[in-house]
């Protein structure tokens, strides 16, 4: 250390004030015992570095005055309040040094609550979307069905309704009124023996009777056919199959019967084809062609127009008009009586089994 020009300086340890020799190599502060020793070495003049950098031999310059001696104004460590200050100054710094530790985990901390909330309500925002365009579609779905299940129920009602008046006039069409004391009329008219048939129970809401004018074939396919009907409706229904004198064999008086069917007029059974069908019976009686005969008289329009293609024998006519007549039956009952005329007992059958259906389904149409 150069040796200070000062009578008094600072201890560079602890900043004492210290007392200085001039003359003194050295000096010990007598605060904290350091001690400062001084060299005398004072390093090259001032003219001499002059000269050694000058370019050319010139004269010296003038002597200059000495530098002021520098002055460092040092706190007094002892005082109790630059003492106070220094602490309140390192308590400031180790709080600063303990926050800077603490801040990059306080800004983990936040960036992680602040993230987490932020994806938090965004899925749930996302999740209460999704559940709202649940309910709404839900909701769509839910009405769609309900106008279908309307709109089905409309239809269906539609339905029945035009079902229910189609039976009701059906049944209105086939609704026969008898005559009082038909039974024995007949009894008289029909051969000893001839078989009516009675099926299904007795105690059966719904009664039916019909009224066949040929049965040379009902014991077979259109007894069959009968037997379905009765199985479909069970303990239903009950049939009376009464049928009109018809029969094989060589029954003179059935003949001639349905012979006067075939010659009178203005009975309503046939129309167009009367004269031509009486011309018909006509030959096969005289043929004594029975079994023919009452073919005739049960089949459809293509077998009358068939069988009356080549027949020109004259004969006495009879009918089923005459039997009509005779048991002073209803314009109805002649009616059904041509129908079984015009179609064969399948169709008949066919009717019947239609007429019971609405029976069943719609009782008030009874």
């Amino acid at each position: 250390m150069k040796k200070p020009q000062l009578q008094s300086l600072n201890c560079p340890a602890c900043g004492a004030s210290i007392s200085n020799d001039p003359g003194a190599s050295s000096v010990k502060c007598q605060y904290c015992g350091n001690l400062l020793v001084f060299d005398d070495d004072d390093g090259p003049s001032d003219e001499e570095v002059d000269g050694f950098f000058a370019e050319d031999a010139a004269p010296p310059p003038a002597p200059r005055a000495p530098a002021p001696p520098q002055v460092i104004m040092v706190p007094n460590a002892l005082d109790p309040k630059v003492h106070r200050q220094v602490q309140q100054a390192v308590s400031r710094a180790t709080q600063v040094s303990k926050l800077a530790a603490v801040l990059p985990a306080i800004f983990i901390f936040t960036t992680l609550v602040i993230g987490g909330s932020i994806a938090y309500f965004t899925t749930r925002g996302v999740q209460e979307n999704q559940k709202r365009v649940q309910a709404q579609v839900q909701k769509a779905q839910d009405e769609a069905e309900e106008k279908r299940k309307a709109a089905e129920k409309t239809r269906l009602d539609a339905q029945a309704k035009r079902e229910r008046d189609q039976w009701s006039n059906l049944i209105e069409e086939n609704r026969t009124s008898l005559p009082v004391g038909l039974d024995s009329l007949l009894a008289e008219s029909l051969p000893q023996g001839w078989p009516t048939l009675t099926k299904g129970l007795s105690s059966a809401p719904i009664t039916i009777t019909w009224y066949a004018a040929y049965v040379s074939t009902f014991e077979q396919r259109t007894f069959a056919a009968f037997k379905a009907v009765l199985r479909k409706f069970d303990k239903k229904v009950k049939i009376n199959v009464i049928p009109l004198p018809a029969q094989r064999g060589k029954n003179t008086q059935m003949m001639e019967a349905m012979l006067e069917i075939l010659e009178q007029k203005g009975e309503g059974v046939f129309e167009e084809l009367h004269e031509r069908l009486a011309q018909e019976g006509r030959n096969l009686f005289m043929r004594e062609n029975y079994s023919q005969l009452c073919e005739i008289m049960d089949c459809d329009l293509k077998k009358f127009q068939k069988a009356m293609k080549s027949r020109t024998h004259a004969a006495k006519v009879a009918g089923l008009a005459a039997v009509s007549k005779k048991l002073n039956l209803d314009r109805q009952l002649v009616f059904r009586i041509q129908d079984s005329l015009f179609y064969d007992q399948m169709s008949i059958i066919s009717r019947i089994d239609d007429v019971l259906e609405g029976f069943v389904k719609y009782p008030e149409a009874r």
